[in-house]
């Protein structure tokens, strides 16, 4: 019986553990944030509002790679026509280029807007006012804004040419070219090692005798005076005194 209750108890408390950590992945899962999506780049050449209007054309988008596109157009009426137009857009980056527009007789362009990680610049200009019914402006959200003025001096119809959008891409960036410097070789030094010559002195070409100094201080040797010896008397005649 005890072996059968530790046995159950212990597969009670398995299931609960596997319980719990299948409810805490669910919740991890939910409570990661999701990848945001990546914002379109978008380009066009032309398009028109008013009394002849022309939807954008030619026109691309893309949040990736990049598309292209290009052509000309004329409007319904013939208010304008727009040749020479390219575009092209993808991630983080857009362009459009507008050879020339034609209003009335009067032509405007070339004109150009690009869009790089988020940064729009605008190139080409022109007169603003190249006739008493048109106004032109330059880099003012659009490569050019041309406005053409009704008989009251309203506007009757506005061409906007070369626009382009872009955001900050979230990808790679540019692919640096690897240096073709050869590296530097460290060529060992040519300069000849020191060599140690032996000394030049000559030798001796025969052999020298080595005599003994003298032992003489230089002063001569003292002789020692023997006393003379004493004769001894002798038998004979004395000398006669007085």
């Amino acid at each position: 019986m005890v072996r059968t209750t530790s046995s159950t108890t212990r597969r009670v408390l398995a299931a609960s553990a596997l319980g719990a950590l299948a409810v805490a992945g669910v919740a991890f899962l939910a409570g990661a944030p999701a990848t945001a999506a990546a914002q379109e780049s978008t380009a066009y050449g032309v398009s028109a509002t008013g009394v002849d209007p022309v939807g954008a054309t030619p026109a691309v988008a893309s949040a990736g790679e990049i598309k292209t596109a290009s052509g000309s157009v004329a409007s319904e009426a013939g208010t304008f026509t727009a040749t020479g137009m390219t575009v092209k857009a993808g991630a983080g980056i857009a362009e459009a280029t507008v050879a020339s527009v034609t209003v009335g007789g009067v032509t405007v362009g070339p004109v150009n807007a690009k869009c790089d990680n988020g940064t729009i610049t605008y190139g080409g200009g022109g007169p603003t006012n190249p006739s008493p019914n048109l106004k032109v402006a330059y880099g003012q959200g659009a490569g050019a804004t041309i406005t053409i003025l009704g008989a009251n001096g309203k506007a009757s119809q506005t061409i906007t040419v070369a626009v382009v959008s872009c955001a900050k891409s979230d990808g790679p960036g540019p692919t640096t070219t690897p240096s073709t410097t050869a590296p530097t070789t460290t060529k060992p030094g040519t300069t000849a090692p020191t060599t140690t010559k032996p000394s030049t002195t000559s030798a001796p070409t025969g052999s020298s005798t080595t005599r003994p100094a003298p032992t003489s201080t230089g002063n001569p040797p003292t002789r020692t005076e023997q006393p003379a010896p004493v004769q001894p008397p002798r038998d004979g005649h004395h000398a006669v005194t007085g």
